[in-house]
């Protein structure tokens, strides 16, 4: 018996010795250490302070310039979304295989400074191929989103096609003075999967157990 243990222990550590991630970087710059490279910028409106979509370090007192201090999230930089009357998005083209079921990740920041403002904002975030093919979309307003603190988000969804899909995030503001909201650690991800290699290993695991076993039966068949 302990034989046969010792098989299938080894291939359990076959198995997972090459237990891999399908793809690091579906999305690229989702941490926004590069600014904001990687991402289209679409700024339709917006009045005050009337920058646009900026990127900010985090982890030091006042990185809002209004008085916010970010700790850090995924790195020392996240993507601002802080004017009035704003219609901004960001977005990029990611490429998904169909049937393959991903996460979508990210994380908002409602600032202390804007927390007391009379208007708030609407957030979307969405992976779209066009307007009649929408995997995951939801719609945040700025009281579901944590005030001083970072609050995770993550949706899970599968591709309906090999594609490029959009991986947009849309803010929509009230007029002055609205609140603001800051995005960091943007990812896509999938399950670990078994490298070409694994599936070699985990067979000849299999097997080993196989002929394990095989031989138990025939000892006890001639005891």
């Amino acid at each position: 018996m302990s034989g046969l243990i010792k098989s299938i222990a080894l291939a359990t550590v076959l198995a997972a010795g090459g237990t891999t991630a399908a793809s690091a970087a579906i999305v690229a710059n989702g941490s926004f250490e590069d600014g904001l490279n990687g991402w289209t910028v679409e700024n339709l409106s917006g009045t005050t302070p009337g920058q646009g979509i900026t990127v900010i370090t985090t982890g030091g007192t006042n990185s809002t310039g209004y008085g916010d201090n970010v700790p850090n999230y995924d790195g020392t930089h996240a993507a601002y979304f802080v004017d009035d009357n704003a219609v901004q998005s960001i977005w990029q083209k990611v490429s998904l295989v169909s049937g393959t079921e991903y996460t979508l990740n990210f994380a908002l920041f409602g600032t202390e400074s804007g927390a007391g403002n009379q208007f708030g904002f609407a957030f979307t975030d969405s992976v779209v191929r066009n307007i009649f093919d929408i995997p995951t979309i939801d719609l945040l307003f700025d009281d579901d989103v944590s005030v001083g603190a970072w609050q995770d988000y993550s949706y899970t969804f599968t591709a309906n096609r090999t594609a490029d899909y959009v991986l947009n995030f849309a803010f929509l503001s009230g007029p002055t003075p609205a609140k603001d909201v800051l995005l960091d650690g943007v990812s896509i991800t999938t399950a670990p999967v078994p490298e070409p290699a694994t599936w070699a290993m985990m067979i000849a695991g299999l097997g080993m157990v196989g002929f394990a076993m095989r031989r138990r039966a025939t000892k006890v068949q001639f005891a």
